[in-house]
């Protein structure tokens, strides 16, 4: 008996200091037991290795059948996945894309097997895009099969009280089967709110590349369109933004934007819309462009035409004018006939040819395939060339040169192709003696005090040219605060609406904190009355002294500039995708113990999969 009761006292021993033994928060524990309810919620893990998805896929190409559960699983997975030097996508294959389907399809009686497949198909769904210029015929069309397969069989993924979270989910949004599948998201994201869509995503782990976020892009557009007149108007610069930022969906866009400004019961003149639409399809009056522009109304590609040409009349009456500062005379005088001139041309002497600064290099941009050199002596010298009908009308930039006229009905006496002159009568030159108007901008000639009154009567009686009365119109705005735009029209949009050109971080979004200051200022006081600017402005550089750790940052309320500050001091790396709808980014590793409790308190959430920290900004 001595031996067990030694055995006893041993163990009594050991249970009293184990139970003597401090344990760790109740804190701690909720959150172990939160993590461990959520992945149960979550269902299995979405994360398939590729090494496992390519090997499986190389089999069934081979073997072209699908011997168990988890080559389902994993095939599924890879369907979008390009195989070897070929690239070879099961979806893009006649044959073996409905095999897989119907391997799949035998899970359909068990759902808590059929899902996983299920998942791995809906993964394929939203990696290939059918709109890609490089995706195949065959692609396309098992897309749309995969789509549709999708969306009937959504409800077979969930089985009694508990599932997955995607699961779940999935049946709340079978929207994303839709042919238009952005349009339900598209007015919570336009008002800035990405709740839904960014809980979406997560739950379908949705990726950045995915071709379902430019239908959001486009779902948003749609969504502004859809508003009364003086909503859309206001919306309109946000919208343009938007298309700025997305080249994808920028054709889409921009046609249903033009169209719909085009409806307007007034129309304002919108300079950005203007541009945005020459700069990305070019000249809408060209032969050359006529398919870029056949996708809006004849009535918008007239309006645009419209706006282009005044835009034309003004530059050349003030930036080629003879001395720089504006003929407004003969600007009034032309912006009248906009609606008459069927074409227009340049001839560019060679200081307007060679010049670099943005308002010329923003002009020629404009004028591409309107422009034809001005050999001349006098290298300001530029020529402005108006069809009206039958009337060929140049005028000159010197105000002493005298305006011509021309019939082309008959013929004319100089080339668009060749390079034009100015001497009277020389080969290929502006200026003949056998004329059809000579006019001067001389007033108290021919009994007319004023010159334009003379050069209005001879258009009207003998050309049938009249003037059109409503001259001045009302001008669009851009809101304060939109900085793209506020560039755009102070730079004249030298490059496609305000575009910019930005280093390797910028184009991936990642944020050059350094270089935030401005960028980070306006928007935090875009929304602030001129009264309070000064005092917010200041409170903005109210941080911990250069020498702080990290944890003394726990005391800063939260702000965008704040975090910029925050992320330049201990060299985090961010990326703010909010311009797009997006969450902004601070990515370090969740082992950081100083840094990351500043995130968490400034709302930031972890997430393992990315390395980062995350925060939506609607």
């Amino acid at each position: 008996m001595k031996a067990l009761e030694q055995l006893q006292a041993s163990l009594q021993a050991n249970l009293d200091s184990v139970l003597t033994r401090p344990w760790r928060s109740e804190q701690n524990i909720d959150e172990h037991i939160a993590k461990l309810e959520e992945r149960l919620s979550r269902g299995v893990n979405a994360y398939v290795p590729r090494a496992l998805q390519e090997e499986a896929v190389r089999y069934f190409w081979t073997s072209k059948r699908l011997d168990s559960l988890k080559e389902a699983r994993l095939v599924s997975y890879g369907v979008a996945m390009p195989i070897g030097s070929e690239r070879l996508r099961i979806i893009e294959d006649k044959e073996r894309f409905p095999v897989l389907l119907r391997g799949v399809d035998q899970y359909l009686s068990a759902p808590k097997q059929y899902r996983r497949c299920y998942q791995g198909l809906l993964s394929g769904y939203f990696a290939y895009d059918p709109e890609d210029r490089n995706a195949r015929k065959t692609g396309q069309e098992n897309w749309e099969h995969l789509r549709q397969y999708l969306r009937t069989r959504a409800g077979n993924v969930v089985d009694g009280a508990r599932n997955p979270l995607w699961a779940e989910s999935l049946q709340q949004h079978t929207t994303i089967f839709g042919e238009n599948p952005g349009a339900h998201y598209g007015p919570n994201l336009l008002a800035g709110d990405r709740t839904e869509v960014n809980e979406l995503r997560e739950v379908l782990c949705i990726s950045d590349t995915s071709w379902f976020m430019h239908k959001l892009y486009l779902g948003q557009v749609q969504a502004a369109v859809q508003k009364r007149d003086p909503e859309f108007l206001e919306l309109l610069y946000q919208v343009l933004n938007l298309l700025h930022d997305n080249e994808r969906i920028q054709d889409d866009g921009l046609a249903i934007v033009l169209n719909r400004f085009a409806l307007l019961s007034s129309r304002p003149l919108a300079p950005p819309l203007r541009d945005a639409a020459v700069n990305w399809w070019g000249n809408p009056w060209l032969p050359s462009n006529s398919m870029r522009w056949g996708r809006v109304s004849a009535d918008a590609r007239e309006m645009v035409t419209e706006w282009l040409k005044l835009a034309f009349i003004e530059a050349f009456f003030t930036l080629l004018a003879e001395d720089k500062s504006g003929d407004t005379r003969r600007l009034n005088f032309w912006k009248r006939y906009v609606h008459a001139i069927d074409e227009i041309h340049f001839a560019l002497g060679s200081d307007a040819s060679s010049a670099n600064s943005p308002d010329f290099v923003a002009l020629r941009k404009k004028m591409t395939g309107l422009v034809t050199p001005l050999h001349d002596t006098a290298r300001s010298n530029n020529a402005f060339i108006m069809r009206m009908g039958p009337l060929v009308i140049v005028e000159f930039s010197g105000y002493s040169n005298a305006c011509y006229g021309y019939d082309a009905s008959v013929s004319l006496p100089f080339r668009y192709g060749e390079p034009m002159v100015m001497r009277v009568d020389a080969n290929n030159s502006l200026k003949r003696s056998h004329r059809k108007l000579w006019l001067t901008h001389q007033d108290g000639n021919h009994g007319f005090s004023r010159w334009e009154d003379r050069f209005e009567q001879t258009l009207a009686s003998g050309y049938g040219v009249h003037p059109n009365s409503a001259v001045e119109r009302e001008v669009l705005i851009p809101r304060r605060g939109d900085s793209r735009v506020d560039e755009q029209q102070e730079q004249r949009l030298a490059t496609p609406y305000g575009r910019e050109q930005v280093g390797t971080h910028e184009a991936q979004g990642l944020s050059s904190v350094p270089n935030t200051n401005t960028l980070s200022r306006a928007r935090a006081l875009s929304d602030t009355s001129a009264e309070d600017a000064a005092s917010l402005s200041a409170q903005l550089d109210v941080y911990p002294d250069e020498s702080a750790g990290p944890r003394a940052w726990l005391k800063v309320k939260y702000s965008f500039t704040g975090l910029q500050e925050f992320a330049r001091r201990f060299e985090l790396s961010t990326k703010d995708l909010t311009y797009k709808n997006g969450n902004l980014w601070v990515y370090l590793h969740e082992s950081n113990k100083d840094i990351g409790p500043v995130l968490r308190a400034w709302g930031f959430t972890y997430r393992n999969s990315k390395r980062g920290w995350w925060k939506s900004e609607g």
